[in-house]
């Protein structure tokens, strides 16, 4: 048998690079702002991140040198999509209603567009070097101030800490959609929170009491070691965040010695979570005695309103507490503390809509997240409204136009 000649070696195949995909740094930026949006900036790891981007850490590396790098172009962006938003709607002194309605419809499109990424708004102040807190302020501002203007104009007579305060209620109120994930189609919801927002424009605030709310004093603190352990640690986490606090900071404020803490909490995350739940069950708790002393599904609205806005206003920290640092908590307990909200949700939805069946449950899930998203930025302004003037925001909300029309609310 002749042997067969070797045959020629192939050529080497060369492997085709691999491209980059052109938009690697939108895609980072994107599932960073969703990762911030939902975790909170302490919680969110630059490994999730790139994760979540379908990337290697060392190639996000590569675009953006550290995490604050990348939460900072993340909040200038957001920024960014809500100037852009409103630098479309025509100015039209003649008619100011026009131009308000339109800045509120830009921004709620804006916030439609970014829900799973706009939650980042309610703390960005607290994490943003100057410059870049500078830079997004200088955009809020900018925008407050052309929704203020626009709605001066609609209502002459409107004096300024009013103007600023509906101002202030209105951007809230559009930003809302992002704050939960109740699901409608996005043509309705631009339509209901434009609307609801709009409705606050004629709403007649009760004038401010005669004294400074801010200035009252602190009351008494409890004798409890443990609750005195939360109430301090509350105060703390608000002030500094969950990251930046110690045992040894907690203990020292309750004046206690760092062994003592773990005589009630097994580590500073426990004290979170018991955080957590207090705000929880106090949330709940009010349902039922607003329930317990009404009659009517309007006086139900009326007084579970009344009694939120009292909560928020008496437990700023605790609640400020609460959206900023829902990350921080383990995913699981993260899920039950959501389930308990979202039936609370549930429960001021139901009487909403018994009280106007126009609305399906899920719009007036939308309108009770409003409100609710109100009050909480609203507390947080410095100083904070009286509780009087939320109220009466809150419930033109939810009742509208004409139905809230004569509702008592005290200061």
């Amino acid at each position: 048998m002749t042997a067969q000649p070797p045959l020629p070696a192939s050529p080497p195949t060369s492997r085709e690079p691999r491209r980059r995909p052109a938009d690697r740094r939108d895609v980072i930026l994107r599932s960073a702002a969703r990762a911030f949006s939902a975790d909170g900036y302490h919680a969110v790891r630059l490994d999730d991140i790139a994760d979540a981007a379908g990337i290697s850490a060392p190639a996000l590396y590569r675009h953006f040198p550290n995490k604050y790098a990348l939460f900072a172009e993340t909040a200038r962006n957001l920024a960014d999509a809500l100037a852009d938003a409103t630098g479309k709607v025509p100015h039209d002194t003649d008619r100011p209603e026009v131009e308000l309605h339109g800045l509120l419809a830009a921004l709620t499109g804006a916030s439609i567009e970014n829900r799973r990424t706009g939650g980042l708004y309610h703390w960005e102040a607290d994490y943003l070097q100057p410059a870049d807190a500078r830079y997004v302020r200088d955009i809020v501002v900018s925008q407050h101030r052309r929704i203020r203007t626009a709605l001066r104009r609609a209502r002459p007579g409107l004096d300024a800490d009013s103007a600023d305060l509906i101002t202030a209620a209105m951007t809230s109120v559009v930003a809302s959609p992002a704050t939960h994930r109740a699901a409608l189609p996005a043509r309705q919801i631009g339509e209901l929170i434009t609307d609801a927002a709009m409705t606050l424009s004629d709403v007649d605030l009760p004038s401010p009491p005669g004294v400074d709310v801010g200035a009252q004093p602190p009351g008494l603190s409890p004798t409890s070691k443990r609750e005195k352990l939360l109430a301090e640690a509350i105060k703390l986490f608000a002030a500094q965040s969950f990251r930046e606090v110690t045992i040894d900071d907690i203990a020292r404020a309750a004046d206690l010695p760092a062994s003592g803490v773990y005589r009630h909490f097994d580590s500073k995350a426990a004290i979170l979570q018991a955080a957590f739940w207090r705000a929880s069950d106090r949330v709940t708790a009010l349902i039922a005695d607003a329930l317990s002393s009404s009659t009517t599904p309007r006086e139900a609205i009326t007084a579970l309103v009344t009694r939120y806005v009292d909560l928020s206003c008496t437990n700023t920290a605790m609640l400020a507490v609460y959206v900023s640092e829902i990350g921080s908590v383990t995913p699981g307990q993260r899920t039950e503390l959501r389930n308990q909200q979202r039936l609370n949700v549930e429960e001021w939805a139901a009487w909403l809509t018994r009280e106007r069946p126009e609305l399906t449950a899920v719009q007036a899930r939308f309108l009770v997240q409003a409100v609710l998203n109100v009050t909480i930025d609203l507390t947080r302004l410095n100083p904070s409204p009286p509780p009087g003037r939320i109220t009466a925001l809150g419930l033109r909300l939810l009742l509208g136009g004409a139905g809230s029309d004569g509702v008592e609310i005290g200061e």
